[in-house]
């Protein structure tokens, strides 16, 4: 299929020059790329045992990865984990009791990081139920929620059915959304704003095989030489990121996200960016990366002098790094694979900072706003 668009030759260019091992391979090394968190790396920015000495204006909470089905416990795809699939729902009702009795300051939203059930249920044809039964969990919640779906979600549904459904957060009041797409802005706070990404624009999931984008998908994953396209078995290691269940943002959405970035600073904004798909290499395994991940940090850190944080999930081991431009980027651990207690985060905007508060495996952090709030 010939593409014509400026976008989608975009995301083509961007899996050739993967291919010839150019500027990737020289940013990999650059960055030093790593598996997992290095404490040393973030050790400024980790403050848990710091006493506000003002209220926080403002509180919200993160979730990523609930997997939630009606089955008894299960493993990964890789077999390397344990999912607690009933165990999600109740990790959930205990964290919406968490966040409702918050004597700080109580969440007004939360952010859902996507994969909010688990794909086990579309064999079960159980898609609609557990998805009813994980939306009933949460309107015990007196504040709003704010979605982005993650590779779960498309192995459930199509992105057609996820644009009429209760996971299509465009519909909110607060929300800024280009029409026909699942990417949006909030400004919770006239010094806030959280930017939403949608990390499978192009993506072999949830289009039908004819749509553009699942075409340029299919012509990037042409890397991976594997049948099982989720295996990156074969892939060098810059590349390990190709595999079926990430994807990418297309060139309108980088444009969009620029736009957004650009006002902000006029504005004197703080950024807090978001999607299911991590964005650096140290804050993640490689093999769940965007797949164009180094063409949305060029756009961050273009713009670092307004952005705080990337928070994602996907990666249920979770993970942090500081990039070169001082940005945090937080991978939030799953709540399906803690037997124990919910995998989650309280934050707290003060005048001067962003204070990440984890729960359960998840840990504290302390990000110093690029725009100090205005005193009233």
């Amino acid at each position: 299929m010939k593409l014509t668009s400026q976008k989608h030759n975009f995301i083509v260019l961007r899996y050739q020059y993967s291919v010839c091992e150019l500027q990737r391979l020289l940013e990999c090394r650059r960055l030093a790329v790593c598996r997992k968190k290095k404490p040393e790396l973030v050790k400024n920015f980790i403050m848990s045992g710091e006493s506000a000495k003002t209220e926080p204006v403002l509180a919200f909470g993160v979730i990523a990865d609930l997997h939630y089905a009606d089955k008894e416990d299960g493993q990964n795809y890789r077999k390397t984990a344990t999912r607690y699939y009933r165990r999600a729902l109740q990790h959930l009702k205990n964290m919406l009791e968490t966040w409702e009795s918050d004597t700080l300051c109580k969440p007004a939203f939360v952010l859902q990081l996507g994969d909010a059930i688990d794909g086990v249920n579309k064999s079960m044809e159980a898609s609609e139920s557990a998805l009813q039964r994980v939306l009933a969990e949460m309107k015990s919640f007196s504040g709003t929620w704010y979605h982005i779906w993650g590779n779960h979600e498309f192995y459930n549904f199509t992105r057609e059915f996820l644009m009429k459904s209760s996971l299509f957060s465009g519909n909110e009041l607060q929300c800024s959304v280009m029409p026909g797409n699942a990417y949006y802005a909030i400004e919770p706070h006239p010094q806030l704003r959280i930017l939403s990404l949608d990390t499978y624009e192009i993506s072999l999931l949830g289009y039908p095989e004819e749509a553009p984008q699942y075409q340029t998908a299919l012509k990037i994953m042409s890397i991976n030489p594997n049948e099982d396209q989720n295996s990156p078995i074969g892939l060098e290691y810059e590349d390990l990121m190709f595999v079926k269940y990430n994807g990418g943002l297309d060139m309108g959405q980088l444009n969009w996200l620029e736009t957004n970035l650009q006002e902000a600073i006029v504005k004197k904004q703080n950024i807090l960016v978001i999607g299911h798909i991590p964005l650096h290499p140290n804050s993640t395994d490689m093999t769940c990366l965007c797949w164009n991940y180094q063409e949305v940090l060029s756009v961050l850190q273009q713009y670092a002098s307004c952005v705080l944080c990337y928070m994602a999930g996907h990666d249920h081991t979770g993970g942090s790094a500081i990039d070169s431009a001082g940005i945090l980027h937080l991978t939030l651990n799953g709540v399906i694979e803690n037997k124990k207690e919910c995998d989650a985060a309280t934050v707290y905007l003060y005048q001067d900072k962003l204070e990440i508060v984890g729960n359960g495996r998840v840990r504290n952090y302390s990000v110093g706003l690029k725009f100090p709030l205005a005193k009233n």
